[in-house]
């Protein structure tokens, strides 16, 4: 009987781990095409905390955006949540005075407001209302951009796992996709991740 008990409890374990991980955010490990970039692959050993050097790399207007979002990716998730967004914006405002909590929104660049929803969307995956905000600017500041459209775009379809439609999840990112109008400037090797993943939600599309 202790045995039984035992072997369903494991079962129930199994179940919900799986469906925390099993998410767009959390299934899309793209980073793993930038592997060969030092600063992702320090990251990925970091154990998802956000460290100065990464700040620093995050907050230089030099460095690629794609290689950004890929070492914020590389981060990771964590179940009980993480803090790297506040560490962020806290870092970002320090080095820019003159941006606050306020003007934020409104006078972060692009690549400023993708970097903070996507870190706010990791660091609480079950709540990216606020992230989702965040990136629709940033998306709306950045047209053009495949990955600000990509990563803000998967951000919103976070929440669309708790409707009953999940075929909405793969045609908002295969639009990104076919969008002929963005630049290309994520490896295709990171992009095929991200989609490899959602476009696993195509057989629910009728």
């Amino acid at each position: 009987m202790k045995i039984k008990t035992l072997l369903l409890c494991l079962y129930f374990f199994c179940i919900a781990n799986t469906s925390f991980a099993d998410s767009p955010l959390t299934s899309t490990p793209f980073y793993k095409g930038y592997r060969d970039i030092t600063i992702i692959k320090t990251a990925a050993k970091s154990n998802g905390k956000i460290t100065d050097q990464q700040l620093q790399f995050l907050t230089n207007s030099k460095n690629p955006i794609a290689v950004k979002l890929a070492l914020i990716n590389s981060l990771g998730w964590n179940v009980k949540g993480k803090s790297n967004a506040p560490e962020y914006l806290a870092y970002l405002f320090e080095k820019q005075p003159q941006l606050n909590y306020k003007n934020f929104i409104n006078k972060a660049t692009a690549e400023e407001l993708i970097c903070y929803a996507y870190l706010k969307a990791m660091d609480d995956y079950f709540n990216v209302k606020s992230a989702i905000v965040f990136a629709k600017q940033a998306m709306s500041k950045a047209p053009t951009s495949y990955s600000i459209n990509l990563i803000g775009t998967l951000i919103q379809a976070q929440p669309l796992l708790n409707s009953k439609n999940w075929c909405d999840i793969y045609t908002r990112i295969n639009q990104v996709r076919t969008n002929k109008k963005l630049q290309l400037d994520m490896r295709p090797i990171s992009a095929a991740a991200v989609f490899g993943y959602t476009d696993g939600y195509k057989e629910y599309c009728k």
